[in-house]
């Protein structure tokens, strides 16, 4: 009598389940991925011998021919094709951004940036000239839009002052200005009671964080107004009738009553200038390094403080002269005399630039309009009021290496971006005079280049060189045989001169 099977003798166990890997938490800055029908629904690895029939087989017979590693016609790169469906970026959060590319740009917000005027275009501009003008506007052009751009940044506006109907401003005092501003503002305000040794002359660093004054009695003393910080207080032990900073709040000038001294932020005396005596009013230049003076004796002193030296000393011919500013938009200076007129000064000029005719009753003070005065959002790399020790030294290294002549000061600084056509055609008349004949008349030869290496620069410049020699020689050449020719009919001789006389002759 047969028996069952007993399980686990003759049958065969049941297999088990194929182990299923654990799916990836997906993280939200992922898209999420639909399966598809393949991944779905698992099953044998692929065939790569049935992959490789599937190919498209090339016939062995046929002749390829080979691409020459060097081809004569330009390669031209193929750019990918763009996707139609191309969706837009999207973020971390995986949401799309609804403003996608950079944020666009008025075309009147940028142009208050723009330097270059593009309407006015050189004459008889060279291919070269014409190609770095093109890059300079296309740079200029970049930098309007960012500048526009970072524009929206700027979150405060210039300060100004204004009355009511009728109310004069110069009634208005401090403390209702405090009292009207907001708490930030407010909190800078403080007092310095100087009773003792004024009147006083008061001037701020180019930063405008440190504050420097002279009184008539002697007292000098510099401050960081912003920390209350006293850097200095002495005492010349005579009047001080001017105080000016240089180019950093480290050196400080101060017009006493016989000479100019030069003092650093210590206190410490390190210069006495004697070629300027007798000064009553100091302004500094501070983009061309360039202290000047006026004194007792009508003079005005241009003194070069980079290199210590006088760079112009230059006779006004109106006596005293007490009252002096610059123009921070051309470092014009200008000068108040006592029969009421104002004239303009520059170092390169001998005589005044203009005279402006006041009042007869003598200038008391010349005020200058400067827009670079009540601007809250300062330019950090210009003048930084919180750098430290080593950015000042690195900046007053740029300062000097980006110095401005003394000899370009002028009435209208856009002059000097310009073209003076009339000398330039006059200097054409010169050289063709000169050379006799015009080098400019016929294209410069173009050497063509040769294979196998024989065109280096170096031999392209001495085959350029011997052949405008070789122009330069056939001219001179014929210049030389026209001259003879010249000469023989300047020689001629004239006919006897006419005589009153000859009319009685028959």
């Amino acid at each position: 009598m047969e028996t069952a099977p007993k399980p686990g003798r003759d049958i065969p166990p049941k297999k088990d389940k194929l182990p299923t890997k654990k799916k990836r938490p997906r993280r939200y800055w992922e898209e999420e991925t639909t399966p598809t029908a393949a991944a779905a629904s698992p099953g044998p690895p692929p065939n790569k011998k049935r992959n490789r029939e599937l190919r498209p087989q090339k016939p062995k017979n046929t002749h390829i021919p080979k691409k020459s590693p060097v081809s004569k016609k330009p390669q031209i790169v193929k750019k990918p094709r763009e996707r139609r469906d191309a969706e837009p970026p999207r973020s971390l959060s995986g949401a799309q951004d609804p403003f996608p590319g950079p944020a666009p740009v008025s075309v009147e917000v940028a142009q208050k940036f723009r330097c270059i005027d593009k309407s006015k275009k050189l004459p008889h501009s060279k291919s070269k000239t014409r190609s770095r003008l093109e890059v300079a506007e296309a740079e200029e052009e970049e930098i309007s839009v960012k500048a526009a751009r970072s524009e929206l940044l700027l979150a405060e506006e210039p300060g100004f002052l204004e009355g009511e109907d009728g109310e004069d401003t110069a009634k208005i005092r401090q403390a209702d200005i405090v009292e009207a501003v907001d708490i930030a503002s407010a909190a800078k305000h403080f007092d310095l009671n100087l009773r003792q040794f004024g009147p006083y002359r008061l001037n701020y660093s180019q930063t405008g964080r440190h504050l420097a004054f002279g009184g008539r009695r002697g007292h000098v003393a510099a401050l960081d107004w912003v920390t209350k910080k006293l850097m200095c207080e002495i005492n010349v032990m005579e009047a001080v009738r001017d105080i000016r900073f240089l180019h950093s709040e480290a050196l400080l000038a101060v017009a006493q009553n016989r000479w100019l001294h030069i003092y650093d932020n210590q206190g410490i005396e390190l210069h006495c200038i004697r070629r300027c005596d007798r000064v009553t009013r100091l302004e500094f230049l501070p983009f061309h390094f360039l202290l000047a003076t006026s004194s007792e004796t009508g003079f005005l002193t241009y003194l070069d403080v980079s290199v210590g030296k006088i760079v112009a000393a230059l006779n006004a011919r109106a006596g005293r002269l007490d009252v002096m500013t610059q123009n921070p938009y051309n470092a014009v200076i200008h000068l108040g005399h006592s029969n009421g007129t104002v004239s303009l000064w520059s170092p390169a000029m001998k005589e005044p630039l203009a005279k402006i005719l006041c009042h007869r009753g003598g200038v008391r003070a010349v005020a200058v309009d400067s827009t670079g005065a009540a601007e809250p959002n300062f330019d950090g790399l210009e003048s930084n009021p919180y750098r430290s020790r080593k950015q000042r030294q690195e900046w007053e290294v740029k300062a000097l290496l980006e110095k401005v002549p003394a000899e370009l000061i002028c009435l209208d600084p856009r002059a000097l971006a310009e073209v003076d056509v009339i000398s330039l055609e006059q200097a054409k008349k010169e050289r063709i005079e000169r050379l006799g004949y015009d080098p400019e008349s016929k294209a410069p030869f173009q050497p063509k280049p040769k294979l196998k290496g024989r065109s280096s620069t170096a031999s392209l410049v001495k085959r350029k060189r011997k052949v405008m020699d070789e122009e330069h020689r056939d001219k001179v050449r014929q210049s030389l045989e026209q001259q003879p020719q010249k000469q023989e009919k300047a020689a001629k001789p004239m006919g006897a001169r006419p005589s009153a006389l000859d009319r009685f002759v028959r």
